[in-house]
């Protein structure tokens, strides 16, 4: 892989003027719609196609990559700024006797591709999450023919990057270059590898557990292990388990546990996720031991705006990333704004690095707020929580240097004031008179909680800070509805991976242990921290327990703020006991492509979220959304009747994986059986039975491996109850579903 930074001169965008329009700058911040962009640029600056092909060999220029069922080789990666990306993969094909092949390329951006050296593909097209099929009609001769596909793209935030190689008709043997290796030791590593298995994706002590043949010899990093009776646990090492808590929402705090067999250059890896170990179900002690116990940890993570806040002291170490960020106009940097700005009103002079008060000064003063004002860059506008945290610091910094001239804008601080407050007084009677597009986000209230105490905290408008904390009120106290110990296992607008199946890693988690006492303490601090130092600003007290909750939002997207212009609505259904939460958003865009919706859940422990989707892909990375386990590929139609949820799925012939999934992570269950089509597994007391046509197969390999069920039947409708141990027999027919006296097709109510 090789990278660069785009110059603002390849962009040919207007840097100043309105942002809008079809040469507009706003298209950077927008992935669907940067494509043509995109292409543009890959025209200006083609991959070169008189260049000799590389000698593709394993070693150090090239390494082999396994893939998953989707087949696509993927080098996604989140850009903070605008980058152009090259990749190079390749392989060998034999074949016994001379004959035409059709040779089918999948890609996400541009590709060049070459047969025994020869150029007999230059594709230019770009799309955005799912690639484009390009064919290649090839005369393979007798013997190995080697591949090379050259892949291009640029990234602006999100950046999906996959390449995909399939051979129509008869099979091809397939010859990695790899100089000494042996071919039958590989394919025996091969057949053991493909049965290897890890059937707990999460650690917090460090150990990880693998299933396989029994008696097989695996390499798990330096250490030789055998599988007695098939099974194995090995330690992390030491680096690992420094990642403890390290996810957010664009990091997923994996760690990669590589696994081979001796004589083979064949591997698998195995992402592994080494939770944070302090979780509470039950509160313990009163509030100020809660807070406490929130800036003890936030002050043993590394260097941050937040621990400088909690620590009351500013170090240049704490502040490298943030001012990197907002000088580089870095994506997610109006996080890191509202962030400097509390330090700057909450830390005194004396406390601060000798001139790095100055630094941040500066840093701000030079930033650029908002969409409309001038600049090139990929940072994000257009979302709800990043819309908040815009305004928020342009109001901040805007009201604390208001006699200053922003060298980016050329306005003095008392403009800029002026303007975020009015754009930040409109988004929050917005969010108080409809609620949130995006309902109920594990990842992204937290945000809108920084931003909405950084108002309440130092904002001088007194009606905004009263209009501030009471949308701030209704979310906090909204956690505690949608949470249930500890766990906001609630239906999410957007969410990620890794807090789908760990509520540990939730940006969520560090407010609910400061407000209520329960939850995790993670790496998502800045928030918390926020609302744990705050002086104007009283967290609410907890809302009245209730077993069952509708919530619903409604309200309308503005193109110049979301780049969407329809309603937006969400019915949320929250059923909770002492054992087990289900939750649903019902009837959310049912029939139309997903994103990153987490629909629907059973929720009976922190690592115990019981969900399906219709998986696009492979990935768990968070430049792919959806992906396999966030979001879905076509959103499901789904009800809720209490204890009980209905699921329709629509997968359509020409689906790229053709079927849906459960996650069901059976580790950590007390107990678990299959009984007709039902799944049922128990955690304490909590009972959680899922069911679809035909019933469901445990996978037993692969990173995945008795976490995931897949249907047998075609896994277009699933039945989950919690609570019954003694689930009923579900009725299904095509496009329709009934449990006991509860009905769903996709025409009726």
């Amino acid at each position: 892989m090789i990278a660069a930074p785009v110059p603002d001169s390849d962009l040919g965008l207007e840097a100043t003027g309105s942002p809008w329009g079809s040469d507009g700058r706003w298209v950077l911040t927008n992935g669907p719609d940067v494509t043509p962009l995109k292409r543009r640029l890959y025209l200006s600056r083609p991959l070169p196609v008189d260049r000799p092909v590389p000698e593709v060999v394993e070693g150090p220029d090239f390494r082999r990559i396994h893939t998953g069922t989707d087949g696509l080789v993927d080098w996604s990666e989140f850009c903070f700024t605008p980058t152009y990306r090259t990749a190079v993969a390749g392989t060998a094909l034999e074949v016994d006797q001379a004959e035409w092949r059709t040779l089918r390329v999948a890609s996400t951006g541009p590709v060049l591709v070459h047969v025994n050296g020869e150029l007999l593909l230059h594709a230019d097209a770009v799309t955005y999450m799912e690639p484009a099929e390009h064919t290649i009609r090839v005369w393979l001769p007798s013997g190995v023919s080697q591949v090379v596909i050259t892949s291009w793209q640029v990234g602006f935030r999100e950046c999906r990057q996959v390449l995909r190689l399939r051979v129509d008709g008869l099979p091809v043997r397939v010859v990695i270059p790899s100089p000494g290796a042996d071919e039958r030791a590989s394919a025996a590593a091969e057949r053991i590898l493909s049965a290897v298995g890890t059937p707990t994706w999460g650690t917090v002590n460090g150990s990880v557990e693998l299933t396989g043949p029994a008696g097989a010899s695996l390499r798990v990093g330096r250490e030789l292990v055998t599988l007695i009776d098939g099974r194995a646990t090995v330690r992390l090492d030491s680096d690992a388990e420094g990642a403890v808590g390290s996810a957010s929402m664009l990091a997923s705090g994996e760690v990669t546990l590589r696994v081979s067999v001796d004589g083979s250059p064949v591997f698998r890896e195995f992402p592994v996720a080494v939770l944070p170990s302090s979780y509470r179900g039950e509160p313990v002690g009163p509030p100020e031991q809660w807070r406490s116990e929130l800036l003890a940890h936030v002050r043993s993570t590394t260097p941050s705006v937040a621990t400088a806040l909690a620590s009351g002291y500013v170090s240049g170490a704490a502040l490298a990333r943030s001012l990197w960020m907002i000088g580089s106009r870095a994506d997610c940097a109006d996080f890191e704004a509202v962030g400097l700005l509390t330090l700057l009103h909450r830390i005194g002079v004396e406390d601060w690095d000798p001139g790095l008060r100055d630094e941040v000064r500066a840093a701000l003063l030079g930033f650029k707020y908002w969409i409309d004002q001038p600049g090139l860059d990929a940072m994000c506008y257009f979302t709800e929580n990043h819309q908040l945290v815009w305004h928020t610091a342009e109001l901040l910094a805007g009201e604390l240097f208001g006699d200053s001239v922003f060298g980016n804008t050329g306005w003095r601080g008392s403009a800029h004031a002026a303007h975020g407050g009015e754009l930040a007084a409109e988004w929050i009677r917005r969010r108080l008179a409809g609620g949130f597009s995006e309902f109920n986000s594990n990842a992204y209230l937290a945000i809108d909680a920084l931003a909405l105490v950084s108002i309440v905290e130092f904002v001088a408008d007194s009606s905004l800070v009263e209009a501030a904390r009471e949308l701030l009120d209704r979310i906090l106290t909204g956690l505690h509805t949608t949470s249930w110990r500890g766990i906001n296992g609630a239906a999410h607008g957007r969410s990620y991976v890794n807090t789908v199946r760990s509520s540990r890693f939730e940006e969520t988690a560090p407010i609910l242990w400061l407000c209520y006492g329960v939850g995790a303490l993670n790496a998502a601090v800045l928030p918390a921290t926020a609302l744990a130092t705050a002086v104007r600003y009283r967290l609410p007290d907890a809302p009245s327990a209730l077993e069952l909750v509708r919530i619903s939002s409604a309200g309308e997207y503005r193109f110049e703020h979301d780049l969407l212009s329809r309603p937006y609505h969400s019915d949320i259904v929250v059923h909770k006991t002492p054992d087990v939460m289900l939750s649903t958003v019902e009837d959310y865009r049912p029939g139309l492509p997903g994103l990153q919706e987490h629909v629907w859940g059973a929720t009976l422990g922190p690592e115990t979220q019981v969900y399906v989707t219709h998986a696009p892909n492979s990935s768990t990375s968070s430049s792919a959304r959806p992906n396999a386990w966030a979001g879905n590929r076509i959103l499901p139609r789904v009800k809720q009747f209490r204890d009980v949820v209905l699921a329709l799925y629509r997968i359509p012939p020409d689906d790229p994986m053709g079927y849906t999934h459960a996650w069901f992570p059976l580790s950590t269950l007390d107990s678990w059986e299959q009984r007709g089509v039902w799944t049922i597994g128990r955690r304490g007391d909590g009972i959680v039975a899922l069911a679809c046509e035909g019933g469901a197969r445990i996978v037993t390999v692969g990173a995945d491996a008795y976490q995931e069920l897949r249907p047998n039947g075609p896994g277009t409708a699933w039945v989950c109850v919690v609570g019954d141990p003694d689930p009923a027999e579900p009725e299904f027919w095509s496009g329709g579903v009934k449990y006991r006296e509860h009905t769903l097709d996709w025409e009726g109510p």
